[in-house]
C-alpha cells in the first residue's frame, strides 16, 4: 500500500482516494441503528420507572430488567453517539496501515484477520508477535464492504502468512458468512 492508489471513486460505503481507502457509514444506516438503540434505552427506562409501581414481585423484576436494559442499551447508545460525532470513517487503509477509530496496525505485521463480536461486530487482527487488535465496525457498515476492502487493499499487501490464512478462511472469493 506504499504506492499511491490510482483512482478516486465512491461505492456507497467505500471511498477510494489518491492516498487512502475508507469504509464509511451512511446517514441512513446510522439513523436506523441510533433509533433502534434509543428505543430500547427508552423502553428500559419505562420498565424501570413504571413497572415497580404495580406489585412487589413485578416491581422487583421490573427493576432488574430495567437496570439490565439501561446498562446494556444505555452504554451502546453512549458508545454510538460518541462514534457518530467523531467522523464517518469506520475503517481506513492508509500508508501501509489498517486503522480503526482508535487503533491501527501496520499491514506488514498482520498474521491473521477474521470477524468477531456478538453485540457490535469487529475485525479481530492477530499480529506477527501474537498481539490481538480489535477494530470495531459498530454494525454501521455491511460486512461485505469491509471484506471487499480487506480482500482488495490489505491482503495483497500482507505477509505470506496472512495471505495463506485468508485463502484458507475465505478462499479469496469474496465474503461468505
Amino acid at each position: 500500500m506504499e504506492n499511491k492508489i490510482e483512482h478516486n471513486t465512491e461505492e456507497h460505503n467505500i471511498i477510494v482516494s489518491e492516498d487512502k481507502v475508507e469504509v464509511v457509514y451512511t446517514n441512513v444506516g446510522a439513523g436506523c441503528m441510533l433509533t433502534g438503540i434509543g428505543m430500547m434505552t427508552l423502553a428500559s427506562l419505562v420498565i424501570f420507572f413504571i413497572v415497580p409501581d404495580v406489585s412487589f414481585v413485578k416491581g422487583f423484576f421490573g427493576i432488574l430488567i430495567g437496570v439490565f436494559g439501561l446498562l446494556v442499551f444505555g452504554s451502546m447508545l453512549i458508545r454510538m453517539l460518541t462514534m457518530l460525532l467523531s467522523g464517518r470513517a469506520v475503517i481506513t487503509v492508509q500508508d501501509g496501515y489498517l486503522k480503526g477509530r482508535k487503533k491501527g496496525v501496520r499491514i506488514s505485521d498482520i498474521k491473521d484477520i477474521q470477524w468477531g463480536g456478538s453485540g457490535f461486530k469487529y475485525i479481530a487482527i492477530r499480529t506477527m508477535n501474537n498481539k490481538k487488535i480489535k477494530l470495531s465496525t459498530y454494525n454501521l457498515v455491511n460486512e461485505q464492504k469491509v471484506h471487499k476492502v480487506l480482500d482488495t487493499y490489505v491482503v495483497p499487501e500482507g505477509t505470506p502468512e496472512l495471505k495463506e490464512n485468508w485463502a484458507k478462511r475465505y478462499g479469496g472469493k469474496g465474503y461468505t458468512a
